[in-house]
């Protein structure tokens, strides 16, 4: 499949096509499924081994089994495309299992989608959470991974679309694969990229879908949620930005998708005019794009385009950007922002413009937690690890019956963690915490002021 042409090859339409006339719609709009990897406990606790997953992080009570899934979900334009993504289960679970959604951060290659199971940092994510008792969702969103065109990038409307869509054909497939129903609870997340696309989804979930889904809580992480303002001014900045190719990205997917010029040539200076487009047709990474542009990502655009573009209120660029901002609406449920003030990708004020306008608009259960000076890549794992655990202390996960906690009534104290995940003593008494059992069990303990 070419994904930067405008038609998919014959020979895959016809394919697809006759896998989905064959499967009738098994699971609601899932085309196909396939189960690419199963881990057994004693894997997942290698895995936790292998990259330093605190304890803390959650019990390890299930294997996993992680499957492909190919499903139709609608584009921009309302038009019915594929989609791939991926779905990790907690192997013969005995009750009825939360449903945690993940949101991937940005990925150029197809081979770093989610679905490619086995394959990608998202497998810790999904094996992880499955195994400590959830079902994990994840949507490649449109145009990665095997699904149709180029990859929709910082799309509110359809990261949203894509992510519901999984979420609610995944309910059913899991209940078909486990045996049991899942449990009314859903937790979102996702870093980056993800946090633009969690704060969509449940911005679109709580409008349009709250007699299909109920949000439980959800942890934005370090994402661009105010693209028109204080991401567009990050890159407007003119100075070096550690990753460079997420403007011409954005740029092309909006593009597609608002048609904000006819000629790249009247846009981008040569030589990116000639090449640059083609760059984004899924089997490059952002390594090699970003190697391939100026570190200071504005000097690719011609001077006349971009001083029309800095000069013009009602660029269709810039309204493109407003079209995408996520924050301005009423969360219903609990929301915990997590970024890291020394972000050097996505500027901290994403998260203040944020959390300001909650704030002002009368928002209940909503924080801002500031990981620290880190950088966007050091600060991924602490806020995911710390989303986790907070997402952990809401879900009604149950244990294997076989534990012995669960037979004398006894628990353990496994250890005490910040609101990060990171591990602080145990006889800490002026600190917020969380103390994490063996029984599963979590207690949150808040330091009134």
């Amino acid at each position: 499949m070419n994904k930067t042409g405008n038609i998919l090859e014959i020979n895959k339409s016809s394919l697809l096509l006759l896998i989905c006339l064959l499967n009738s719609f098994i699971y609601g709009q899932i085309i196909s499924y396939e189960l690419i990897q199963n881990w057994s406990k004693e894997e997942v606790s290698s895995i936790y081994s292998q990259y330093g997953v605190p304890e803390s992080t959650g019990e390890i009570n299930y294997g996993v089994d992680g499957y492909k899934i190919l499903y139709f979900t609608p584009d921009f334009n309302g038009e019915l495309v594929i989609c791939s993504g991926a779905i990790f289960l907690p192997v013969e679970i005995g009750c009825s299992p939360p449903v945690l959604s993940w949101q991937h951060g940005t990925e150029s290659n197809d081979y770093g989608a989610p679905s490619n199971i086995g394959n990608t940092y998202n497998d810790l994510v999904g094996v992880i959470a499955a195994s400590n008792g959830y079902i994990v969702t994840m949507s490649d969103f449109i145009g990665l991974g095997e699904g149709e065109g180029i990859h929709n990038y910082m799309h509110a409307s359809t990261e949203a679309s894509a992510s519901i869509d999984l979420i609610i054909y995944g309910k059913e497939f899991a209940n078909a694969q486990l045996g049991i129903a899942p449990n009314d609870q859903l937790f979102i997340f996702g870093y980056s990229q993800g946090g633009h696309a969690t704060m969509a989804t449940v911005k679109e979930i709580e409008t349009n879908y709250s007699n299909q889904l109920n949000v439980s809580a959800s942890c934005p992480m370090a994402g661009p949620y105010d693209m028109s303002g204080s991401q567009r001014l990050m890159l407007e900045a003119g100075v070096a930005y550690p990753n460079p190719g997420y403007l011409p990205y954005v740029l092309f997917s909006y593009n597609k998708i608002y048609n904000l010029y006819d000629n790249i040539n009247t846009v981008l200076k040569p030589p990116y005019s000639n090449y640059l487009f083609s760059m984004f047709d899924g089997t490059n990474s952002m390594w090699a794009i970003n190697s391939s542009m100026p570190n200071i990502p504005i000097n690719i655009f011609l001077n006349d385009y971009y001083q029309n573009y800095l000069n013009t209120e009602t660029h269709p660029f810039k309204l493109a950007l407003i079209d995408n901002d996520v924050y301005n609406f009423i969360p219903q449920s609990p929301m915990r922002m997590l970024h890291c003030n020394g972000d050097d990708n996505v500027a901290y004020e994403n998260a203040e413009v944020a959390y300001n306008y909650f704030i002002n608009a009368g928002v209940e259960n909503i924080e801002l937690i500031d990981g620290g000076n880190f950088n966007h890549e050091d600060c991924a794992s602490i806020a995911i690890i710390g989303a986790k655990l907070w997402i952990d202390t809401m879900a009604e996960l149950c244990q294997p019956s076989d534990l012995d906690e669960i037979k004398n009534g006894k628990k353990a104290l496994l250890a005490c963690v910040d609101f990060l995940g990171r591990t602080i003593p145990n006889n800490t008494t002026n600190k917020n915490m969380i103390n994490v059992y063996s029984d599963g069990s979590y207690e949150k303990i808040l330091l009134i002021k």
